[in-house]
């Protein structure tokens, strides 16, 4: 087959190289405001790329084995773009990429801003929560938005969601490359109410400056919405987290309440895909709330009893089990059974009956018991006196690399 030739579109003019392509063609694919940059003289039929012909690339893909196909995208095709649905479909020596600058560096070059330490984000076509602590704990970053939040609105729900990085300097670059290319640097709260900064194609710079968020271990319960107390308190999270030693892969948060273990484990770990299984309805509407509020990527709710949700749920490296009640036994012998090799299972105990499994199941493979005493000051008159909670018990169960 002719090699499938991807060309990378940033408003300058056309070089000889992908004029000669362009020329050659049979059909040009790509989105509409790209096939009406195409020269006067390619003959080659045009495609539009739309959501719904992306759905369904089958015929697209046939296309391009049998002819002189070529793929327009908008600055380097491999990032964001239509390179990634290729690559997919083809072997990498059926295509041939033509990079141009993507957003972010058009806009970095403008601004004369060096970016080899900046962190890349996107929301583009997605409707996920938007990572802002993340984003914010970046030195330098960059958003790319799209009709749905643009740059403004980015600005906006960063400086709401921490408002003292309403002050923090900030870039906001539209139109890169085109005529009516827009570029203003300001405070992250000014962007928020520029109405030029609401264009569609447009990207958001994070620069750098001091106002950035706080590490999310061990969270005030403040910070979660959560009923009747019901919630894995502040320090035993930073200890369960220790305990757990969090890496890229997959956990399970079983019993998951309020979601604050899973939802820190995954902001404090990327490439950590959290599952959390909770069947109380009421407490599931609190982790789903929660989820939303911290914009927590790769975290996946799961309403139900786990033993129900158990079989959909991808294999584990780590789990953390925060309830079972009467299950427990089961529970711990089931996720244990599903554990990868060298996994890490953790789970919390309050009541003497949950104690007592915690010390009798799955006893060879547990590596720690450990007891947490935590008293907090409290005002008592014009002093202070130290009052108990109740004493948690934190089980640790590792199992072999070769069982």
């Amino acid at each position: 087959m002719n090699p499938i030739h991807v060309i990378g579109v940033d408003g300058t003019p056309w070089n000889e190289i992908a004029l000669g392509l362009l020329r050659a063609a049979d059909t040009v694919c790509g989105g509409r405001r790209l096939l009406e940059r195409l020269p006067g003289d390619c003959r080659a039929e045009r495609i539009v790329l739309d959501a719904a012909l992306l759905a369904d690339f089958d015929a697209v893909a046939e296309r391009a084995r049998r002819g002189h196909t070529v793929f327009l995208a908008s600055g380097d095709p491999l990032y964001c773009g239509i390179g990634a649905t290729l690559r997919r479909r083809f072997a990498p020596e059926e295509l041939v990429i033509h990079p141009a600058p993507t957003a972010f560096q058009q806009l970095f070059a403008r601004l004369g801003q060096p970016w080899e330490e900046a962190r890349l984000f996107s929301v583009h076509g997605s409707g996920a929560p938007l990572p802002w602590r993340r984003i914010l704990a970046a030195p330098l970053a960059a958003v790319y938005g799209d009709h749905r939040r643009p740059a403004r609105a980015l600005a906006e729900e960063l400086a709401e969601r921490f408002p003292e990085a309403a002050a923090r300097p900030a870039a906001v670059g539209c139109d890169l490359g085109e005529t009516g290319e827009y570029v203003k640097i300001a405070t992250l709260g000014e962007l928020a109410e520029d109405a030029a900064a609401a264009r569609p194609l447009s990207v958001l710079a994070l620069l750098p400056g001091p106002q950035r968020p706080e590490l999310p271990l061990g969270l005030p319960d403040e910070a979660y919405r959560h009923h009747k107390n019901m919630i894995t308190h502040p320090e035993v999270r930073a200890v369960v987290l220790a305990k757990l030693r969090l890496a890229p892969g997959v956990l399970w948060d079983i019993g998951a309440g309020s979601g604050s273990v899973g939802l820190e484990a995954a902001e404090l770990c990327p490439g950590l895909e959290v599952h959390a299984v909770e069947k109380d309805a009421e407490r599931f509407a609190d982790l789903e709330a929660n989820r939303a509020a911290a914009g927590v990527p790769g975290h996946h709710p799961h309403c139900g009893g786990f033993l129900e949700v158990e079989p959909s749920l991808p294999s584990p490296d780590r789990i953390f089990a925060g309830g079972g009640g009467a299950e427990l036994p089961v529970i711990l012998r089931t996720a244990f059974s599903r554990l990868k090799p060298g996994g890490v299972l953790a789970a919390t105990g309050v009541l003497v009956e949950t104690v007592a499994v915690l010390s009798t199941e799955l006893a060879e493979y547990r590596t720690e018991l450990v007891t947490l005493n935590l008293s907090r000051a409290l005002p008592l008159g014009s002093q202070e006196y130290f009052k108990a909670e109740n004493p948690i018990v934190i089980a640790v169960y590792r199992k072999p690399e070769n069982p």
